[in-house]
């Protein structure tokens, strides 16, 4: 492999983390902006420990970022930006893939 070439293991592991329904509902629910576990649960309708799951697998690949404040954890997207009715994805090696929104 080329030196500074993109690793596909880590490029694979960010499309699986968003190839799954609950991660790509969860995508959906933060393009609104940062929520708690519990606010995603309640709008999901999943139970928290789902979702916490879900979100771990998101952490690991990149896909958000998670914050302390007090006793909750408030998790953001990362490389994500909205266009004409679709969500822009991108991971740190340039690969993008579009979500449509509606």
């Amino acid at each position: 492999m080329a030196r500074n070439a993109p690793d596909p293991k880590t490029q694979a592991a960010w499309l699986i983390a968003i190839g799954e329904p609950t991660r790509l509902a969860l995508i959906r629910a933060l393009v609104a902006g940062e929520k708690t576990v519990t606010n995603l649960a309640r709008e999901l309708g999943v139970e928290i420990v789902n979702i916490s799951h879900h979100l771990s697998v998101m952490k690991d690949a990149g896909l958000v970022t998670v914050e302390r404040d007090g006793r909750f954890m408030i998790y953001a997207l990362v490389g994500a930006a909205v266009a004409t009715g679709r969500l822009e994805l991108t991971h740190p090696s340039g690969l993008q893939l579009r979500v449509p929104l509606e």
